[in-house]
């Protein structure tokens, strides 16, 4: 504005640029609040899903622990449909295929294992999911494609209980020494509770004694 002599001319020059960018810096200010606004409601909208959600997923977790079936399926359902991209939705399945195995039902288990496996967002749930699908798997006689899940590649927490698997899948396929090489692998990195397991290897003995 220092360029204009007069202030009849700094207010015409303000006039004019008004006229030509008025509505531009009105339209920027409006996105920009709109964006703000935006945000602000995508936030609370994620928290009341994420509330609902919760409500929805303990209440089927209370089916689980009552052993309702058909009730814990509808609201795994419920919540796949309306809360899917809620870290509910897999915690759902999970929940589901536990009670799904405590009935033998082990197909409709290792179809919503796999549904976690495909669509989890956290490596942790992935990593679990997988190896109960390879437990689920391996009670259900297909060794291969369970095998083939306890080949991922898995943190060193895992250790142990793939381990002890890959020990129930050899001795499944008959082969004692690779299952007595995972049960010792399994015991190495179990820590304290590993009663059962260390039956387990006891059961196969030694290299040595099925020598002779």
């Amino acid at each position: 504005m220092a360029d204009y002599a007069t202030d009849e001319q700094q207010v015409e020059a303000l006039k004019k640029w008004w006229a030509e960018n008025g509505k531009h810096l009105i339209a920027g200010v409006a996105l920009g609040l709109g964006i703000l606004f935006a945000w602000d409601w995508w936030g609370k909208h994620k928290d009341q899903q994420g509330m609902e959600a919760s409500d929805v997923y303990i209440s089927m977790t209370s089916a689980v622990k009552a052993g309702s079936l058909e009730q814990a399926k509808t609201l795994k359902n419920q919540i796949h449909a309306d809360f899917s991209a809620t870290p509910y939705a897999p915690l759902a399945s999970m929940a589901l295929a536990k009670l799904q195995v405590e009935n033998n039902a082990l197909a409709p288990a290792a179809e919503n294992l796999q549904w976690v496996i495909d669509n989890a967002k956290q490596d942790e749930v992935v990593e679990i999911a997988t190896i109960r699908k390879a437990r689920v798997l391996l009670a259900t006689g297909d060794l291969e494609q369970s095998e083939k899940l306890l080949n991922t590649s898995f943190p060193a927490a895992y250790t142990s209980i793939v381990e002890e698997l890959k020990g129930d899948l050899f001795s499944a396929k008959g082969d004692t020494e690779a299952a007595r090489i995972a049960y010792d692998k399994a015991l190495l990195t179990a820590g304290g509770a590993a009663e059962f397991l260390q039956l387990k290897r006891d059961a196969l003995g030694s290299s040595a004694e099925n020598a002779s």
